[in-house]
Order: C-alpha cells, then sequence, then structure tokens
C-alpha cells in the first residue's frame, strides 16, 4: 500500500511540475499595451526596448525587457530610414542584422520604445522580412505598472568626469556624446606645430579677439569683454553641450572659458595647452607651412 501512495505521489509531482513548466506561448495577434504589459511579461517571446541607452538608466525601464537601441544600432547598419518613419521595404540595409538580432520568426517579439513610433517601425521591418509574431507594446510613457525601474534622471550616456580636465587625461574624454572640442590656436599654429585629432578649429586671434571679444585687461576677463555674444553662441552652439577648450599653454583657454560662462554655457572646461600634451592623438605638422592669403 505504501510503495503506491508512494508511486501515486511521485506521479502528481511529475504531472505538476510538467504542467507548471510549461511555456506560456503567445499567438501574436494579442492586444497587449502598456497598461496590461504585466500580464505577459512572463510569456515565453522576446522583450525589446529599442530606446537609447542612456534613456533606459536615466528614465529608467520595464524589467524583463532587454535593450536593443534603435539610433545607436539599427538605425544605419541594419535600417535606413529614407522617409520618416513610415517604412518602405527599401529601408533594409541589412537583414542578416536584423535576423542576427531578433531570432527565430516563429517567436513572438514584443517591442517598445519611448512612445511607440520606433516599435512601429521595427515591427514593419520584421513583418516585410518574414517574422509573424511581432507586436508593437507602445511607449514607456504610458507605463504605469509595477515593473518599473527607476532611472537617475540624469545619465546621458558618459562617465563622469575627472576631478579636474587636463591634457593628461583628455585622451580618455575624447568620445563624449554631444561633445565640442575646440583649439583656439591660429590656423598656422596648428598645421605648424600640430594638433589633436578631434579637435575643431576656433581661432581666438583671428577670430573671437576684437570681434566677439576684446580684451579690456589683457587676460582677465570681465562681463565688458563680450563684444557679440550672438556671435559666441553662433560658434559655440548649445549651452548646455560639454566644451573642452585647449590652446598653446592655457591661457585663452581658461578666458574663453571665462566668456562663455558669462554668457550661460555651463559645462565649459579648460583642458590646457597643447605644450603639455603627450597623448596618441597627436597629429603631427609641418614646419615649414605658411599660411598663404590671396
Amino acid at each position: 500500500m505504501k510503495k503506491i501512495l508512494l508511486v501515486l505521489l511521485l506521479a502528481m509531482t511529475i504531472a505538476f511540475t510538467g504542467c507548471s513548466s510549461k511555456a506560456l506561448t503567445l499567438e501574436g495577434t494579442e492586444e497587449i499595451t502598456m497598461a496590461n504589459i504585466d500580464e505577459y511579461l512572463a510569456y515565453d517571446a522576446r522583450f525589446v526596448d529599442l530606446r537609447n541607452f542612456s534613456d533606459q538608466l536615466s528614465g529608467g525601464y520595464i524589467a524583463g525587457f532587454e535593450l536593443i537601441p534603435f539610433f545607436q544600432f539599427l538605425e544605419g547598419r541594419a535600417l535606413v530610414r529614407n522617409n520618416s518613419w513610415e517604412f518602405t521595404p527599401v529601408d533594409i540595409n541589412n537583414k542578416a542584422i536584423l535576423e542576427n538580432i531578433f531570432g527565430d520568426k516563429e517567436s513572438a517579439v514584443l517591442l517598445m520604445c519611448g512612445s511607440g513610433t520606433r516599435a512601429g517601425y521595427v515591427k514593419a521591418a520584421l513583418e516585410e522580412i518574414g517574422y509573424t509574431k511581432v507586436i508593437n507594446a507602445g511607449g514607456i510613457k504610458d507605463y504605469t505598472g509595477a515593473n518599473k525601474i527607476l532611472g537617475d534622471g540624469k545619465f546621458n550616456g558618459s562617465a563622469v568626469l575627472p576631478a579636474e580636465v587636463t591634457m593628461a587625461n583628455i585622451d580618455k574624454l575624447m568620445i563624449r556624446p554631444g561633445a565640442k572640442y575646440v583649439d583656439l590656436r591660429n590656423v598656422t599654429d596648428k598645421y605648424v606645430s600640430g594638433y589633436i585629432d578631434g579637435f575643431e578649429n576656433i581661432s581666438f586671434f583671428e577670430y573671437l579677439d576684437n570681434n566677439a571679444l576684446v580684451r579690456n585687461n589683457k587676460w582677465e576677463f570681465s562681463a565688458a569683454d563680450i563684444q557679440s555674444k550672438a556671435k559666441l553662441m553662433n560658434m559655440f552652439g548649445d549651452k548646455e553641450r560639454e566644451i573642452f577648450l585647449m590652446c598653446g599653454s592655457g591661457t585663452r583657454a581658461g578666458y574663453v572659458k571665462a566668456a562663455l560662462e558669462e554668457i550661460g554655457y555651463s559645462k565649459v572646461y579648460n583642458a590646457g595647452g597643447i605644450k603639455d600634451y603627450a597623448g596618441d592623438r597627436k597629429i603631427l605638422g609641418d614646419a615649414d607651412y605658411t599660411v598663404v592669403v590671396k
């Protein structure tokens, strides 16, 4: 009798375990939105967030979604938008990348992004190459469920800057998203003495001095030195972007930093002078070069 009971208990355990571990599957026709997405997170499907990495950690994300950034990976590689967000088959630039990233064409793929636009576009692209169960779940802006992981509201994809930006560490900072790197030396100095690859030239003496700025007390900046705020803004752009300045010794960079901060720039750094640079991005100059004015 005891043996019979043990066999029955074992059979029931196996049956129960088999039922509980059976994967929940999607047909691809379900009406899944941000309002009910939590009900489906346990299903056997790919849950894909198409936002940027920085959006995810700044604005938060839904636990269970993996990240495949549209702008930072898919666009320009797998897909090229020829008509804004209106998908056409010619937008598929590399079918293999899409297949490698999204996998089995018979498996369900749930897409989301910020508002649902990217998700709708990628859904159309995947369906064009044979995916049969793709669902646009919408945008995280509409999500109020219990699986939200909060972001910090600040992260922009960049590492925290060192306490001091110098020629010794500038090479490590040359890939910051949206940053502007400015060499304030003369054009001749750049091509004769060499320059740091990645820095653009906005010559202090040949353009800014006595045009956008007037030095009333040598290199001691005062607000009265600003001759044209508009010209400074035209040259340096968005006030919220990071701007890294350099020159020959750091003097011009320090002066321009003070001027930009006076008109509202909040992320300006004086990296110093090229005389102190010993990094790997140096482009050698031509000692025989002279500017020919025609």
